[in-house]
């Protein structure tokens, strides 16, 4: 019913040697503490590189066994429906051919199936419930460090479900990634341009975002666990602690995550609820919230949004709850969150940069007119989700129709030139173009879809205002009226 190790290792690579031009398998640095080999499998449709990836990772906790079985399972559904242009169907949720593609071939799609193929392999023929990998801790007749609590993220605070005991199911480790298993996942987010990474646990139905080692606030951005000292063995000290994230990206976890829970209830029903990790329990350590602090650490970094998808239900014990008899329908909606989730990851405007304008120049400039003007006031960040809405509709058509994606381009590299140069103001001709555009795709991509529609008609009011105005007094109007605003 659940596949071994080898079997999962046999899925990936009969992929990548059965289709190069869309599969390729890389084995990872560093082997399981036992000498297992762990692979990644990277899905890559048509041309161009310099992507934005989404890394998905499963087999953390040992026990959870259903959830390396549906990563492999969608990487066969995505291959298969690119391949052969047909949709990819799981119960009441479909996802198009043009879907399928417009993920494949706007990102580089990372599946690490089993970071922990020792514990798996444990799992499978001596104790069914272990958690952690296979370390033998010094000093002690207990083995295992669970590695969702051994990442460089406020290490060895042992706030809530986290332990400096070597015999504890949630044992830290002897430092920060002391583990092979969890330094291959940092070796990804190292060396690959990841924008969102899901690492996918069992149970509960929920998906989670930062943060986990305390609740959240958007007001104070002094309180930052930069500032917190790690490897203590002991609770947080600091009373009433609540980390802080910036308004725009709690926006954008919660947007997200919203979404997923969208995705995986139109499949059979099931209620999967969108909440921080603390609103579960705290933890430290955990690898989605390493996955998004990363940039706050180390501003050099690009910033990578980390979730946590628990799939299943609780049921009467705890052995069918990780793994039950019968895991397909729970695959099907594991299955369904996590595309959902790649698919949210995708971003027009990188599309137009990297394949027709083959540049990110403007598109850089615009991302920050975004992230360091529109996202710090509230009618800003409205505009934002605005854009975000119609991203995927529009992107699907600008993958499709060569026209109508030059005509994009041309307009952001223009709107990345008059955000860049305070000289410039917006023509007639600059409006005229761009109400032709929105028009345009308000007919097609809103042909069925009300709001979009309605989107893009913001947009255009929005355009009609900016006759003979300079960018920066177009971006000011912005950041203070809201879409909604008469």
């Amino acid at each position: 019913m659940y596949r071994t190790v080898a079997q999962l290792d046999s899925v990936i690579s009969q992929l990548a040697t059965s289709f190069p031009q869309l599969c390729t398998r890389t084995q990872l640095p560093e082997p399981s503490l036992q000498g297992r080999p762990v692979f990644a499998l990277r899905l890559r449709g048509g041309p161009g590189g310099n992507r934005r990836g989404v890394l998905m990772v499963g087999g953390t906790h040992a026990r959870e066994l259903m959830n390396p079985d549906a990563l492999v399972e969608l990487a066969v559904d995505l291959v298969t429906s690119y391949l052969n242009a047909t949709p990819v169907v799981y119960g009441g949720r479909t996802w198009t051919a043009l879907d399928v593609k417009l993920v494949l071939e706007s990102l580089d799609v990372w599946i690490v199936p089993c970071i922990n193929p020792d514990g798996r392999h444990r799992v499978m023929t001596v104790d069914n419930m272990w958690r952690g990998n296979l370390r033998d801790n010094p000093g002690t007749p207990c083995d295992g460090v669970d590695l969702n609590r051994n990442a460089d993220f406020v290490w060895g605070v042992t706030e809530g479900q986290t332990s400096c005991s070597p015999c504890s199911e949630v044992f830290v480790g002897s430092g920060a990634f002391s583990e092979p298993e969890t330094r291959n996942v940092k070796h990804l987010l190292d060396t690959r341009h990841i924008h969102s990474f899901v690492d996918v646990h069992s149970f509960s139905e929920l998906v989670l975002y930062p943060w986990g080692h305390a609740h959240s606030q958007t007001d104070d951005p002094a309180q930052r666990f930069t500032d917190l000292p790690t490897g203590t063995c002991a609770p947080l000290a600091v009373p009433g602690y609540r980390e802080y994230i910036t308004p725009r990206d709690l926006l954008r976890f919660s947007t997200v995550a919203g979404r997923v829970v969208e995705a995986i209830a139109a499949v059979r029903g099931r209620a999967y609820t969108p909440q921080t990790g603390r609103a579960l329990y705290a933890t430290t350590g955990t690898q989605s919230d390493y996955a998004y602090s990363r940039h706050i650490a180390q501003p050099a970094l690009h910033k990578t949004y980390g979730f946590t998808i628990e799939t299943g239900p609780r049921v009467e014990t705890l052995e069918d709850s990780f793994h039950p008899r019968d895991p397909t329908l729970i695959k099907r909606d594991a299955k369904a969150g996590v595309l959902a989730l790649a698919q949210q990851s995708v971003c027009a405007f990188d599309l137009i940069g990297v394949r027709l304008l083959g540049r990110q120049t403007e598109v850089d400039a615009l991302r920050r007119v975004r992230d360091e003007q529109l996202a710090t006031t509230d009618p800003g960040r409205e505009w934002i989700t605005l854009i975000e809405r119609v991203e995927l509709p529009v992107a699907a058509l600008l993958l499709e129709d060569e026209r109508l994606a030059a005509r994009a381009a041309a307009l952001i590299e223009r709107a990345g030139k008059l955000v860049e140069d305070e000289k410039l103001v917006v023509t007639d001709e600059d409006v005229a173009l761009g109400l032709a555009l929105v028009g345009e795709l308000a007919e097609r991509a809103g042909a069925e879809d009300e709001q979009v529609r309605a989107d893009l008609k913001a947009v255009g009011v929005v355009l009609e205002r900016a006759r003979g105005v300079p960018a920066d007094a177009v971006v000011r109007e912005l950041m203070g009226r809201g879409p909604g605003a008469e």
